[in-house]
């Protein structure tokens, strides 16, 4: 009888600290987002359910997320042309034109509601300026190294869509 029970005082033992041990593993949604992440794709999704990418068929981009609830996130179209001169502040009206329409960046603070799985950002800076102040929401979800992050489109124009991967 008394091996029975120090057979089963090791079992419980064991299972307490294997539980634990999962416990500490599941991180906080805010935990999970913390880090770099490397642009996947980003589409825009119509009411009717088309799709239509504004940054091409290979969009460059990443993203940030620190722990102090500070963001950052910028994605390019990466079929932009050179400029003809090397300096960007004597960019053609054209240069200029294709490099605004084919780039935005944005910074500011966010916070993970873990209730419903949203992120609310304030852009305190974008390179379109009319959302410098905003307050915007994103659905996410993230599985294993990926992220994907959903958000309204402007007008009620449908949902933008984007898919980013763990950075290396």
């Amino acid at each position: 009888m008394d091996r029975r029970m120090g057979v089963s005082a090791i079992i419980i033992f064991g299972l307490t600290l294997l539980s634990g041990s999962v416990v500490s593993q599941q991180n906080s949604a805010k935990d999970q987002l913390v880090g770099a992440w490397s642009l996947v794709s980003i589409e825009f999704v119509r009411p009717d359910g088309s799709r239509s990418s504004t940054f091409g068929a290979n969009p460059k981009g990443i993203a940030f997320f620190d722990g102090g609830g500070h963001y950052i996130i910028s994605v390019m179209r990466s079929d932009r042309p050179k400029y003809a001169i090397n300096n960007f502040a004597e960019g053609t009206a054209e240069e200029n034109k294709a490099t605004a329409q084919g780039v935005v960046t944005y910074f500011g603070t966010y916070s993970v509601r873990e209730a419903d799985r949203t992120i609310a950002i304030h852009i305190e800076g974008s390179s379109f300026p009319n959302w410098n102040g905003a307050d915007q929401k994103r659905i996410f979800v993230i599985a294993g190294d990926e992220l994907k992050l959903i958000s309204p489109a402007a007008g009620g124009a449908g949902t933008a869509e984007v898919v980013w991967k763990r950075a290396k």
